[in-house]
């Protein structure tokens, strides 16, 4: 038991700390306030910040890899407009879509305005990594977005919008702190408690006849009488322990009394 208990909790705490560790990265955004970018500003975020916002303005994709496609999207810090790229999961593209056609349209000038939809958002501002601003540069320089490269530099800001689950996080990293919490009780059990347990069960005692007699005595007698063999386990009290047989009839039929 006291291995078992030891292994259980061992395993345990060790599953908990490396879930936490693979989502660390998200851990503290998770449980932060987060800011709305299109009423803030982006003068109200830093790498790590949680945003949620409804985004209305979402440009086609420029890359995919690894499961996540990049898109880019008009941002604005104090009276002056930016753009940084969108990082979103590939499978939630679908929800983009008529924000992304919209918004395409408006950009070739197909219609007047930029449309009416939007798309929520949730996730985290990341540093903008040199991979995803090298592939967005080379889509703005194919759609001929900036006239000179100087304009380009000085609208890209230094950050990514990264979509992520906040508040799933959130939920798994409180999760993930019981399943170590119950692990350490695990180990606690498995080191201190078994050899307590031990101790008080050899000192527990009962009463037949008013002579005392510890509860371990009675194991076999207790077996034969779960296996229904009443007549057997009245002899061995009458043999053995000198009951007399009519009060060993009575301690048979109330056995659980006498056995706990």
């Amino acid at each position: 038991m006291k291995k078992t208990s030891v292994i259980i909790g061992i395993i345990l705490f060790l599953l908990g700390a490396v879930l936490l560790f693979a989502g660390r990265r998200f851990i503290v955004p998770a449980f932060s306030t987060p800011v709305d970018i299109v009423e803030e500003g982006m003068e109200a975020v830093a790498p790590n910040t949680a945003v949620e916002t409804d985004l209305y303005m979402v440009f086609e994709r420029f890359s995919r890899r690894d499961s996540r496609d990049y898109h880019v999207i008009p941002v604005w810090s104090g009276e002056y407009g930016y753009v940084i790229p969108l990082s979103i999961s590939s499978e939630n593209a679908g929800d983009y879509t008529q924000v992304v056609d919209e918004t395409m349209d408006y950009a070739y000038g197909y219609t007047n305005d930029y449309g009416t939809e939007t798309v929520h958002f949730q996730g985290v501002v990341l540093e903008l990594d040199d991979t995803t601003s090298g592939k967005m540069r080379d889509w703005f320089r194919e759609v001929g977005f900036f006239e000179r490269e100087s304009d380009m530099d000085d609208a890209i800001l230094p950050y990514m919008l990264y979509q992520v689950n906040l508040t799933g996080v959130k939920e798994n990293t409180i999760l993930f702190a019981w399943i170590m919490i119950v692990g350490l009780v695990f180990l606690c059990i498995g080191i201190f408690l078994p050899s307590e347990v031990k101790v008080s069960l050899k000192l527990k005692e009962t009463k037949i006849n008013g002579v005392t007699y510890r509860v371990e005595q009675f194991r076999v007698l207790n077996s034969l009488l779960m296996k229904g063999k009443k007549q057997e386990a009245q002899k061995i009290l009458t043999e053995k322990f000198n009951v007399d047989s009519s009060y060993a009839a009575f301690v048979v039929d109330n056995w659980n009394e006498y056995f706990y």
